[in-house]
């Protein structure tokens, strides 16, 4: 009967075999980030990308939550979508020609689609720039930029098309070379936004 004592000695060297293999797993999908600028320099080249995130949103008369897609296109084209239980609750289209978005149904034309959705929905998001800081990028118009020890973006703030104020926050990253942004949260003096990015394609 000496498989009896052997089993459970094999049981537990399998199980250091493979907690050692996830451990290295893991160790391999760490990667080191790409200094600042060479960084930068390719996400801004990222003109075709989609992502999948979940999105929260609190403001003083509302709460609002849901899953966001948003597919990039190139520079000015993009489509979002964000819905709840497979509802629609808004889908946004931006192209060279202008923006439209959908709500409940119906489809408004607009060329500022930030104070469009304000109107319609009764909260708002910083929407013309939102290509740009989703990638952590706080463009021409970022205010107060903070970085980290490897030079990406923690924060900046940026006026919307609206006027509102808004203070961005990048509390983590995917732990790939380019380090996009995977948790972000949006506050305004009266509304705040959670995002967190599941996936980047």
């Amino acid at each position: 009967m000496a498989y009896r004592f052997y089993r459970p000695v094999f049981l537990g060297v399998l199980l250091i075999v493979l907690n050692g293999c996830s451990l290295l797993q893991r160790a391999d999908s760490q990667q080191t980030p790409l200094n600042s600028t060479m960084r930068e320099q390719k996400i801004q080249a990222m003109q075709q990308f989609e992502l999948q995130a979940s999105v929260g949103i609190k403001t003083p008369a509302d709460s609002v939550s849901g899953n966001l897609r948003w597919q990039q296109h190139n520079s000015s084209h993009y489509n979002a979508r964000l819905s709840n239980v497979g509802i629609s609750l808004f889908e946004l289209t931006d192209t060279a020609q202008g923006s439209a978005i959908t709500i409940k149904g119906e489809t408004y034309r607009a060329v500022d689609t930030s104070t469009l959705l304000l109107q319609l929905s009764g909260w708002s998001m910083p929407l013309n720039d939102m290509p740009l800081w989703l990638r952590g990028l706080p463009g021409s118009k970022g205010r107060d930029v903070q970085r980290d020890a490897e030079g990406r973006v923690t924060g900046f703030n940026l006026t919307d098309s609206t006027g509102i104020v808004w203070q961005l926050q990048y509390q983590s990253f995917f732990p790939d070379s380019l380090a996009l942004p995977k948790r972000l949260l949006l506050q305004s003096d009266d509304s705040q936004i959670k995002i967190v990015i599941r996936s980047w394609q």
